[in-house]
């Protein structure tokens, strides 16, 4: 319950602090499209590696871009509060993009609660994803997860080892 409030409060008073006036909200509805004039298309992104850890650059709601973990085990996409923060000084997030709280299960097992909020877009490449549920960690450290929350909007997807890419194949 502490934990709760703590997330509250800290996003609360963050988005207080940065917002300058209220956003227009547009519909949640998720869907996934490209920004070229195809959509039937394959999608083509490079990725990292790290340890065995892939990642790809993600840009959220057309302000800044994060590197996040290539999750396929992962059931959503998580950020930390300190990206967060950095979104809402920016402008890009608002009091009206906080869904609530939920539940997560963590890679060891144990359950801890998120907040949940929306964003607006998210980008990839020219894979473009609107309206995607993200939870949020208060741990400043945890790691930027991309998983299926995201994955499951494409077709499919692949990744090529030799050339550090991952290919998604739109609906």
């Amino acid at each position: 319950m502490e934990n709760k409030k703590t997330i509250t409060i800290l996003v609360c008073v963050i988005l207080l602090c940065v917002s300058c006036g209220s956003g227009t909200k547009k519909p949640n509805v998720p869907f996934v499209e490209s920004s070229s004039e195809y959509y039937d298309e394959d999608v083509i992104v490079p990725f990292n590696e790290y340890g065995g850890v892939r990642t790809i650059q993600v840009k959220i709601n057309n302000c800044s871009e994060f590197p996040m973990i290539f999750d396929t085990g992962c059931s959503g996409m998580t950020l930390s509060i300190a990206e967060v923060y950095v979104l809402a000084k920016q402008g890009c997030i608002f009091a009206e993009d906080i869904e609530g709280y939920g539940y997560s299960t963590i890679a060891d097992g144990s359950i801890v609660q998120n907040m949940i909020i929306n964003l607006r877009q998210i980008q990839i490449g020219d894979l473009v994803c609107h309206n995607v549920k993200a939870n949020v960690s208060d741990n400043e450290n945890a790691p930027l997860l991309l998983g299926n929350g995201v994955l499951n909007q494409v077709e499919s997807f692949s990744t090529d080892n030799l050339n550090k890419t991952i290919k998604f194949h739109l609906k």
